[in-house]
């Protein structure tokens, strides 16, 4: 069985919310925004990317929001689905039939473009890629394929294999802890997001340690591509799901002042510091920045719904924008503002034809709970 017994504290302060009545889908779609537009820029046409542009996207580290809302979504599921079969079932519905289509899209872009005519390559090999691409192992890619765009025909799916990381870590984690007390599990989640967010924010010392260690890049790389370096974001956003019954209210209430705080702390950090953010996003800013998702899901809950009608568009303009991208710039299609328009006009075409035809249909046939469209 799951962490039933687990439940999050409920709601006590004068504000109420209700859970699943939020922006989470319209914070998702810009989250993926943000990284499909920042690629599509600096893969098509790099001289284009303006200082003021890296500016703005520092406000909005779209794949750290999505670690934080998969903490604050997939915790949830787990405390209300009946069993770890529901929870698994839920979850492969959720992610793998829009990226096996994609799969499939992406292979199907590299013939298309004469690519293959151009290299020696192995049906072994090519199969063993698609198979990776489409199960844990993203972050794989032949020799042959090596010469495709930029190097990576969909270099952005690293993070989908960080998060089936994170599902079976969730997992762990809950049936660990779940003869313990509901308080105790939250102290336990809380203590695990700070001893983790060593590895967050030491990543860099961590990668030349495990260089200087194995005298190997690619595991290096594997070490990038765990959950080590991203749990903390995860858990961050797991504990908020725990304590939502007071820090949600909280955030409706004082939505204006964190917004204004976390845009100073950014401010701060990228003007004078210098720190990296994005994906880099430093550990004291990533609690604050959780808040302000909590304030812009919550502040004005039926804002997305009112906007985007129930649908979700995020997941497919994530994992469309890099084959897209990568199919122009084999063609040749680069250096142009023309280009990039081309490439994000394609990439939302694909997002919602995957979200029309594929992902809605999918998530009708979860049994949980907890609204498919939420998880």
């Amino acid at each position: 069985m799951s962490g039933v017994a687990a439940r999050p504290i409920e709601p006590s302060g004068k504000t109420e919310f209700r859970f699943s009545v939020n922006n989470f889908d319209l914070i998702r779609l810009v989250a993926a925004a943000e990284v499909a537009l920042r690629h599509t820029v600096v893969d098509l046409a790099p001289e284009l990317f303006p200082y003021w542009l890296n500016v703005v996207f520092a406000f909005v580290p779209g794949v750290p929001i999505f670690f934080f809302l998969s903490g604050y979504l997939i915790s949830r599921s787990w405390e209300r689905s009946p069993s770890v079969r529901e929870y698994a079932r839920n979850r492969a519905l959720r992610l793998f039939p829009a990226l096996w289509c994609c799969v499939l899209f992406a292979t199907a872009a590299i013939f298309l473009t004469g690519y293959m005519s151009t290299v020696a390559w192995q049906p072994i090999k090519l199969l063993a890629w698609m198979v990776g691409q489409g199960t844990i192992f993203q972050f794989w890619t032949p020799e042959f394929l090596r010469g495709f765009g930029i190097g990576a025909v969909n270099g952005s799916l690293w993070s989908i294999s960080v998060e089936i990381q994170f599902y079976i870590a969730t997992g762990v984690m809950y049936l660990s802890i779940r003869r313990l007390p509901s308080a105790w599990q939250t102290v336990i989640i809380g203590v695990l997001a700070a001893l983790f967010s060593v590895f967050n924010g030491n990543r860099p010392a961590f990668e030349e340690m495990i260089a200087s260690a194995t005298g190997s890049q690619e595991v290096v790389k594997l070490f990038g591509v765990s959950f080590l370096p991203w749990y903390f974001i995860f858990l961050c956003g797991a504990l908020a799901q725990r304590i939502s019954g007071w820090i949600v209210p909280l955030c409706i209430e004082h939505a204006t002042t964190i917004f204004a705080m976390y845009v100073a702390a950014i401010f701060l950090d990228f003007h004078f510091w210098g720190l990296p953010l994005g994906n880099q996003i430093p550990p004291y800013l990533v609690p604050l920045m959780g808040l302000g998702v909590l304030s812009a899901a919550y502040a004005n809950p039926s804002l997305g719904h009112r906007l985007l009608g129930g649908r979700d568009f995020s997941y497919g303009l994530y994992i469309y924008h890099m084959p897209i991208a990568n199919v122009l710039i084999q063609l040749g299609r680069t250096g142009s503002a023309a280009w990039i328009v081309v490439s994000l006009v394609l990439s939302s075409l694909c997002a919602w034809v995957s979200w029309t035809f594929v992902e809605r249909p999918t998530l009708k046939r979860k049994k949980s709970a907890v609204r498919a469209i939420q998880a």
